[in-house]
């Protein structure tokens, strides 16, 4: 190995939870030996680690890199250390959250297809929770996708708002003339397609990563259009309501990891976990299915 297994996290953990004082958090390690060692890697391989806007990124030729990265993964899947896991916003806490010392666990607050699957082809990660319909293909070369859960999406507005006076009468036009959350074009390609025929993505975030005051609480404003599934309802900040419309927009949980590892004994022991609580899930929400 070109470089230690602690030194090129600190460099992976630094871009993976985009800022010193998170790496810190995660990595349990001061923050400038975080961006001291971070910055001496990435000088090893000719690279420039600069912060950007929010995320911090490397300048240069990184191919080198990722083969280091490709070795180090895999003495991490056959020597028993942390699995490193992402996951998005909701279901990260739902299945796992308390897998214990043998996993890495992300902020899970990536608000995009593109970081998640970056970070797992190049080693930075080795599993990613991700979201149905915005996954790889099942005849992707690099990806195995296992599917867990499927459940609908619901269009939800505050008490107050001013479409449930419609009551029964409402349709998808009169929703449409509200705003309607929606996040950056591109970051959920297949959900934005869907929404965006049914004229309910028009009100683009900037948001990157998953801030619950900039979305969910931003239903506050009392005209704001939002979705939410089962899993989701309980993080806003007050009680929504639920509108008579149903949409063609079904979610749900997938796990996608290198075809690499799809065999991997380790691997087949958290598939398992995490199918049990899909499970539990599906036996607590009327409206989850299970996909396996």
């Amino acid at each position: 190995m070109v470089v230690g297994l602690d030194e090129l996290l600190c460099l992976d953990g630094l871009i993976w939870f985009s800022s010193g004082d998170a790496a810190s958090r995660k990595l349990q390690r001061s923050q400038s030996s975080i961006c001291r060692t971070a910055n001496s890697v990435a000088n090893i391989f000719d690279l420039e680690l600069v912060k950007g806007r929010p995320e911090w990124r490397l300048l240069g030729d990184i191919r080198l890199l990722n083969l280091e990265r490709s070795v180090h993964q895999t003495f991490r899947w056959d020597r028993n250390l942390p699995i490193r896991i992402e996951a998005q916003y909701y279901s990260g806490p739902l299945f796992a959250s308390d897998l214990g010392q043998d996993y890495l666990l992300g902020d899970f607050n990536l608000l995009n297809t593109r970081k998640p699957l970056e970070f797992l082809r190049s080693g930075i990660i080795d599993i990613w929770i991700g979201c149905h319909p915005d996954i790889p293909a099942p005849e992707d070369p690099d990806f195995a996708c296992f599917p867990l859960t499927r459940l609908p999406t619901r269009l939800v507005v505050s008490p107050s708002h001013p479409l449930l006076r419609l009551g029964s009468d409402i349709c998808l036009q009169d929703v449409s003339d509200y705003p309607c959350l929606a996040l950056q074009d591109g970051a959920f390609p297949e959900v934005q397609k869907i929404l965006t025929a049914l004229g309910l993505w028009n009100t683009p975030s900037r948001m990157m990563r998953y801030n619950k005051k900039k979305w969910e609480d931003q239903t506050s404003d009392q005209v704001t259009v939002a979705y939410a599934t089962s899993f989701t309802m309980s993080l806003f900040a007050g009680p929504m309501v639920v509108l008579p419309i149903e949409i063609p927009l079904e979610v749900g949980d997938t796990v996608v990891v290198k075809r690499a590892y799809a065999d991997h004994s380790r691997f087949r022991s958290l598939l398992r976990n995490l199918k049990d609580r899909a499970v539990q899930l599906a036996n607590q929400y009327e409206d989850v299915k299970l996909a396996f």
